[in-house]
Protein backbone atom coordinates (compact mmCIF):
# COMPACT_ATOMS: atom_id res chain seq x y z
CA UNK A 1 0.00 0.00 0.00
CA UNK A 2 2.94 2.40 0.45
CA UNK A 3 3.25 2.76 -3.33
CA UNK A 4 -0.41 3.72 -3.54
CA UNK A 5 0.10 6.14 -0.67
CA UNK A 6 2.99 7.82 -2.45
CA UNK A 7 0.83 8.20 -5.58
CA UNK A 8 -2.00 9.74 -3.54
CA UNK A 9 0.37 12.22 -1.88
CA UNK A 10 1.79 13.18 -5.27
CA UNK A 11 -1.73 13.97 -6.48
CA UNK A 12 -2.70 15.81 -3.28
CA UNK A 13 0.55 17.77 -2.98
CA UNK A 14 0.56 17.36 0.81
CA UNK A 15 1.08 14.51 3.29
CA UNK A 16 -2.20 13.64 5.08
CA UNK A 17 -1.06 13.14 8.66
CA UNK A 18 -2.60 12.23 12.01
CA UNK A 19 -0.96 13.78 15.05
CA UNK A 20 -1.91 15.01 18.51
CA UNK A 21 -2.10 18.70 17.61
CA UNK A 22 -3.14 21.55 19.89
CA UNK A 23 -6.79 22.57 19.81
CA UNK A 24 -8.09 26.13 19.59
CA UNK A 25 -8.53 26.12 23.37
CA UNK A 26 -4.85 25.37 24.04
CA UNK A 27 -2.03 27.91 24.03
CA UNK A 28 0.68 25.23 24.10
CA UNK A 29 2.09 22.31 22.17
CA UNK A 30 3.39 19.12 23.71
CA UNK A 31 6.94 18.83 22.42
CA UNK A 32 6.98 15.20 21.25
CA UNK A 33 3.55 15.31 19.62
CA UNK A 34 4.31 18.56 17.81
CA UNK A 35 7.47 17.11 16.26
CA UNK A 36 5.38 14.63 14.24
CA UNK A 37 4.54 16.99 11.34
CA UNK A 38 8.03 18.48 11.59
CA UNK A 39 9.76 15.15 10.99
CA UNK A 40 7.42 14.09 8.17
CA UNK A 41 7.84 17.41 6.37
CA UNK A 42 11.61 17.26 6.91
CA UNK A 43 11.88 13.75 5.41
CA UNK A 44 9.42 14.28 2.55
CA UNK A 45 10.18 17.88 1.64
CA UNK A 46 6.41 18.42 1.45
CA UNK A 47 3.79 20.27 3.51
CA UNK A 48 1.52 18.26 5.80
CA UNK A 49 -2.27 18.21 5.91
CA UNK A 50 -3.72 17.50 9.36
CA UNK A 51 -6.28 14.66 9.42
CA UNK A 52 -8.41 13.47 12.36
CA UNK A 53 -7.88 10.31 14.39
CA UNK A 54 -11.32 9.13 13.24
CA UNK A 55 -11.79 9.46 9.48
CA UNK A 56 -12.63 7.55 6.32
CA UNK A 57 -9.54 9.02 4.67
CA UNK A 58 -6.19 7.56 3.72
CA UNK A 59 -3.62 9.06 6.07
CA UNK A 60 -0.26 8.54 7.75
CA UNK A 61 0.90 8.57 11.37
CA UNK A 62 4.31 9.36 12.79
CA UNK A 63 5.41 10.42 16.30
CA UNK A 64 3.47 9.61 19.45
CA UNK A 65 1.81 6.85 21.46
CA UNK A 66 -1.38 7.23 19.46
CA UNK A 67 -2.01 4.25 17.14
CA UNK A 68 -4.56 2.68 19.49
CA UNK A 69 -6.80 5.75 18.93
CA UNK A 70 -7.14 5.53 15.13
CA UNK A 71 -10.51 4.77 13.67
CA UNK A 72 -11.64 4.28 10.07
CA UNK A 73 -9.96 4.49 6.70
CA UNK A 74 -6.50 3.39 5.61
CA UNK A 75 -3.55 4.29 7.83
CA UNK A 76 0.15 4.04 7.04
CA UNK A 77 2.15 3.82 10.28
CA UNK A 78 5.73 5.12 10.33
CA UNK A 79 7.54 5.19 13.68
CA UNK A 80 4.36 5.44 15.75
CA UNK A 81 3.84 3.87 19.18
CA UNK A 82 0.72 2.61 20.91
CA UNK A 83 -0.58 1.18 24.14
CA UNK A 84 -2.66 -1.93 24.68
CA UNK A 85 -5.61 0.19 25.78
CA UNK A 86 -8.89 -1.21 24.56
CA UNK A 87 -10.77 1.19 22.37
CA UNK A 88 -14.14 2.59 23.61
CA UNK A 89 -16.93 0.14 23.07
CA UNK A 90 -14.67 -2.90 22.78
CA UNK A 91 -15.57 -5.85 24.97
CA UNK A 92 -13.76 -5.99 28.31
CA UNK A 93 -12.27 -9.37 27.42
CA UNK A 94 -9.44 -9.51 24.94
CA UNK A 95 -6.73 -7.18 23.74
CA UNK A 96 -6.80 -4.12 21.53
CA UNK A 97 -8.46 -4.57 18.17
CA UNK A 98 -8.86 -2.05 15.37
CA UNK A 99 -12.32 -0.54 14.91
CA UNK A 100 -14.41 -1.77 11.97
CA UNK A 101 -13.43 -0.42 8.54
CA UNK A 102 -9.94 0.49 9.75
CA UNK A 103 -6.99 -0.85 7.78
CA UNK A 104 -3.35 -0.59 8.81
CA UNK A 105 -0.13 -0.79 6.83
CA UNK A 106 2.87 -0.71 9.16
CA UNK A 107 5.92 0.68 7.37
CA UNK A 108 7.78 1.02 10.69
CA UNK A 109 6.81 0.89 14.36
CA UNK A 110 8.46 2.70 17.24
CA UNK A 111 9.59 -0.62 18.65
CA UNK A 112 8.74 -4.32 18.98
CA UNK A 113 6.05 -3.85 21.64
CA UNK A 114 4.02 -1.70 19.27
CA UNK A 115 4.85 -3.98 16.35
CA UNK A 116 3.56 -7.07 18.16
CA UNK A 117 0.24 -5.45 19.06
CA UNK A 118 -0.33 -4.23 15.52
CA UNK A 119 0.75 -7.49 13.89
CA UNK A 120 -1.53 -9.59 16.11
CA UNK A 121 -4.54 -7.34 15.56
CA UNK A 122 -4.11 -6.17 11.97
CA UNK A 123 -1.84 -8.69 10.27
CA UNK A 124 0.56 -5.94 9.13
CA UNK A 125 4.08 -6.78 10.28
CA UNK A 126 6.73 -4.11 10.89
CA UNK A 127 10.22 -4.98 9.70
CA UNK A 128 11.76 -1.67 10.81
CA UNK A 129 11.75 0.14 14.15
CA UNK A 130 12.56 3.64 15.30
CA UNK A 131 11.29 6.98 16.58
CA UNK A 132 11.60 9.69 13.91
CA UNK A 133 12.50 12.31 16.57
CA UNK A 134 15.85 10.55 16.93
CA UNK A 135 16.72 11.99 13.50
CA UNK A 136 16.45 15.63 14.55
CA UNK A 137 20.25 16.20 14.55
CA UNK A 138 20.23 15.66 10.80
CA UNK A 139 18.18 18.85 10.41
CA UNK A 140 18.89 20.86 13.59
CA UNK A 141 22.42 21.61 14.74
CA UNK A 142 22.46 24.54 17.17
CA UNK A 143 25.72 25.58 18.80
CA UNK A 144 24.54 27.23 22.01
CA UNK A 145 26.49 27.02 25.29
CA UNK A 146 25.94 24.40 27.98
CA UNK A 147 24.61 26.47 30.89
CA UNK A 148 23.24 23.83 33.28
CA UNK A 149 24.80 20.79 34.88
CA UNK A 150 21.53 18.84 34.71
CA UNK A 151 18.21 19.16 32.91
CA UNK A 152 15.21 17.39 34.45
CA UNK A 153 12.40 16.81 31.93
CA UNK A 154 8.99 16.19 33.45
CA UNK A 155 6.11 14.23 31.96
CA UNK A 156 2.80 16.08 31.52
CA UNK A 157 1.22 13.99 34.29
CA UNK A 158 3.72 15.43 36.81
CA UNK A 159 2.91 19.08 36.15
CA UNK A 160 0.82 21.34 38.36
CA UNK A 161 -1.13 22.69 35.38
CA UNK A 162 -0.89 23.52 31.71
CA UNK A 163 0.63 26.99 31.88
CA UNK A 164 3.80 27.29 29.81
CA UNK A 165 5.67 27.91 33.07
CA UNK A 166 4.12 24.91 34.87
CA UNK A 167 6.34 23.13 37.37
CA UNK A 168 6.03 19.86 39.26
CA UNK A 169 3.06 19.16 41.51
CA UNK A 170 3.71 20.22 45.09
CA UNK A 171 3.51 16.61 46.30
CA UNK A 172 6.45 15.54 44.11
CA UNK A 173 9.21 16.20 46.61
CA UNK A 174 11.89 14.62 44.46
CA UNK A 175 11.80 17.67 42.20
CA UNK A 176 12.59 20.22 44.90
CA UNK A 177 15.84 21.98 44.04
CA UNK A 178 17.81 23.69 46.84
CA UNK A 179 18.51 27.38 46.29
CA UNK A 180 22.26 26.77 46.07
CA UNK A 181 21.70 24.45 43.06
CA UNK A 182 19.15 26.62 41.25
CA UNK A 183 21.62 27.62 38.52
CA UNK A 184 22.87 24.08 38.03
CA UNK A 185 19.59 22.15 37.94
CA UNK A 186 17.06 23.10 35.24
CA UNK A 187 13.49 21.74 35.57
CA UNK A 188 12.00 21.52 32.07
CA UNK A 189 8.42 20.81 31.06
CA UNK A 190 7.45 19.78 27.54
CA UNK A 191 4.83 22.53 27.12
CA UNK A 192 5.90 24.68 24.20
CA UNK A 193 4.58 27.95 22.74
CA UNK A 194 2.57 27.31 19.58
CA UNK A 195 4.77 27.59 16.51
CA UNK A 196 8.13 26.60 15.09
CA UNK A 197 9.90 29.26 17.15
CA UNK A 198 8.53 27.77 20.35
CA UNK A 199 9.78 24.31 19.38
CA UNK A 200 13.22 25.69 18.55
CA UNK A 201 13.43 27.49 21.91
CA UNK A 202 12.35 24.38 23.86
CA UNK A 203 14.95 22.21 22.13
CA UNK A 204 17.64 24.82 22.79
CA UNK A 205 16.64 24.76 26.47
CA UNK A 206 17.13 20.99 26.57
CA UNK A 207 20.41 21.18 24.66
CA UNK A 208 21.75 23.80 27.08
CA UNK A 209 22.08 21.03 29.69
CA UNK A 210 25.20 18.91 30.14
CA UNK A 211 23.14 15.94 31.35
CA UNK A 212 19.47 14.91 31.26
CA UNK A 213 17.13 12.82 33.36
CA UNK A 214 13.59 12.45 32.09
CA UNK A 215 10.22 10.84 32.67
CA UNK A 216 9.19 12.06 29.20
CA UNK A 217 9.92 9.59 26.41
CA UNK A 218 10.89 12.31 23.98
CA UNK A 219 13.09 13.93 26.57
CA UNK A 220 15.10 10.72 26.45
CA UNK A 221 14.93 10.36 22.67
CA UNK A 222 16.21 13.92 22.18
CA UNK A 223 18.99 13.52 24.74
CA UNK A 224 20.15 10.23 23.21
CA UNK A 225 19.97 11.60 19.67
CA UNK A 226 22.15 14.61 20.51
CA UNK A 227 24.60 12.58 22.61
CA UNK A 228 23.71 14.17 25.97
CA UNK A 229 24.47 11.83 28.91
CA UNK A 230 21.07 10.80 30.26
CA UNK A 231 19.08 8.39 32.38
CA UNK A 232 15.40 7.53 32.55
CA UNK A 233 14.14 8.87 35.89
CA UNK A 234 11.83 6.17 37.23
CA UNK A 235 9.44 6.71 40.16
CA UNK A 236 9.43 2.96 40.87
CA UNK A 237 12.03 0.44 41.93
CA UNK A 238 14.89 0.45 44.40
CA UNK A 239 16.20 3.97 44.97
CA UNK A 240 19.34 4.72 43.00
CA UNK A 241 20.94 3.26 39.93
CA UNK A 242 19.50 0.06 38.47
CA UNK A 243 19.84 -2.01 35.33
CA UNK A 244 16.73 -3.64 33.93
CA UNK A 245 16.30 -6.49 31.45
CA UNK A 246 13.94 -5.01 28.85
CA UNK A 247 12.86 -8.42 27.60
CA UNK A 248 11.69 -9.64 31.01
CA UNK A 249 8.47 -7.58 31.38
CA UNK A 250 10.15 -4.84 33.43
CA UNK A 251 8.15 -2.57 35.71
CA UNK A 252 9.16 0.62 33.93
CA UNK A 253 7.39 2.80 31.39
CA UNK A 254 6.48 0.64 28.37
CA UNK A 255 7.14 3.53 26.00
CA UNK A 256 10.77 3.49 27.14
CA UNK A 257 10.94 -0.29 26.75
CA UNK A 258 9.48 -0.07 23.23
CA UNK A 259 11.91 2.64 22.09
CA UNK A 260 15.08 1.12 23.55
CA UNK A 261 14.30 -2.39 22.31
CA UNK A 262 13.67 -0.84 18.91
CA UNK A 263 17.18 0.61 18.76
CA UNK A 264 18.79 -2.64 19.85
CA UNK A 265 19.21 -2.28 23.60
CA UNK A 266 18.31 -5.37 25.61
CA UNK A 267 18.77 -3.73 29.01
CA UNK A 268 18.39 -0.21 30.32
CA UNK A 269 20.23 1.57 33.10
CA UNK A 270 17.94 4.00 34.89
CA UNK A 271 17.72 5.96 38.11
CA UNK A 272 14.80 5.38 40.48
CA UNK A 273 13.66 7.71 43.22
CA UNK A 274 10.32 7.90 45.09
CA UNK A 275 8.09 10.86 44.31
CA UNK A 276 7.63 11.72 47.98
CA UNK A 277 11.28 11.95 49.01
CA UNK A 278 13.78 14.79 48.40
CA UNK A 279 16.53 13.87 45.98
CA UNK A 280 20.29 13.84 46.45
CA UNK A 281 21.14 15.81 43.29
CA UNK A 282 24.95 15.36 43.36
CA UNK A 283 24.43 11.61 43.71
CA UNK A 284 22.17 11.60 40.65
CA UNK A 285 24.68 13.59 38.58
CA UNK A 286 27.41 11.16 39.59
CA UNK A 287 25.22 8.23 38.56
CA UNK A 288 24.74 9.66 35.07
CA UNK A 289 28.47 10.16 34.65
CA UNK A 290 29.06 6.61 35.85
CA UNK A 291 26.40 4.75 33.93
CA UNK A 292 25.56 6.41 30.61
CA UNK A 293 26.98 5.11 27.36
CA UNK A 294 26.21 6.58 23.93
CA UNK A 295 23.33 5.08 22.01
CA UNK A 296 24.21 4.23 18.42
CA UNK A 297 21.07 4.95 16.39
CA UNK A 298 21.25 3.64 12.84
CA UNK A 299 19.30 6.09 10.63
CA UNK A 300 18.93 3.72 7.71
CA UNK A 301 15.95 1.58 8.85
CA UNK A 302 13.62 4.57 9.11
CA UNK A 303 14.94 6.07 5.88
CA UNK A 304 14.41 2.76 4.08
CA UNK A 305 10.89 2.36 5.47
CA UNK A 306 9.70 5.92 4.78
CA UNK A 307 6.48 5.44 2.79
CA UNK A 308 7.12 8.40 0.47
CA UNK A 309 9.98 9.46 -1.81
CA UNK A 310 12.80 10.54 0.49
CA UNK A 311 13.52 14.20 -0.32
CA UNK A 312 14.96 15.54 2.95
CA UNK A 313 15.30 19.23 3.65
CA UNK A 314 18.82 20.59 3.34
CA UNK A 315 19.07 22.71 6.50
CA UNK A 316 20.83 22.87 9.84
CA UNK A 317 17.87 24.66 11.45
CA UNK A 318 14.66 23.22 10.12
CA UNK A 319 12.53 25.39 12.44
CA UNK A 320 13.43 28.41 10.31
CA UNK A 321 12.65 26.66 7.05
CA UNK A 322 9.37 27.92 5.47
CA UNK A 323 7.98 24.40 5.22
CA UNK A 324 8.28 23.91 8.99
CA UNK A 325 7.56 27.50 9.98
CA UNK A 326 4.25 27.43 8.08
CA UNK A 327 2.84 24.25 9.64
CA UNK A 328 -0.54 24.88 11.28
CA UNK A 329 0.30 23.58 14.75
CA UNK A 330 -3.14 24.35 16.24
CA UNK A 331 -6.59 23.43 14.93
CA UNK A 332 -10.27 24.04 15.55
CA UNK A 333 -11.60 20.50 15.89
CA UNK A 334 -15.07 21.05 14.38
CA UNK A 335 -13.91 22.61 11.10
CA UNK A 336 -11.13 20.00 10.83
CA UNK A 337 -13.63 17.14 11.00
CA UNK A 338 -16.06 18.87 8.65
CA UNK A 339 -13.34 19.49 6.06
CA UNK A 340 -12.17 15.88 6.30
CA UNK A 341 -15.68 14.55 5.82
CA UNK A 342 -16.25 16.85 2.87
CA UNK A 343 -13.09 15.85 1.02
CA UNK A 344 -11.79 12.47 2.23
CA UNK A 345 -8.68 11.14 0.55
CA UNK A 346 -9.28 7.76 -1.08
CA UNK A 347 -7.33 5.49 -3.33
Amino acid sequence: MTGQFADLVARHGKVPLIWAAATEAQDYLNLGDALSPVMVAAFAGLPVDRRPMASKSVRMSCVGTIAHGFEGGDIVVWGTGMSEARRPGQAAAGKWAPPPDTRFTVAAARGPLTARILAAATGSVATHYGDPVAHLPRFFRPAGPKRHELGVILHLSELDGRALTAGPKATLLRYRVPAELADDIRLINTLTPVGAGGLEAKLEEILSCKRIVSTSLHGMVIAEAFGIPCLYFSPRGDAGLSRTDLEAKPRIDKRMVDFYLGVGRRSLTHYAWPHDQPLDWPRLIGAIDQAWSPLAIDPQPLVDSFPLPHRPLDTDNLFRHPLIRDIAYRYAVGPLIKADQGAPLRW
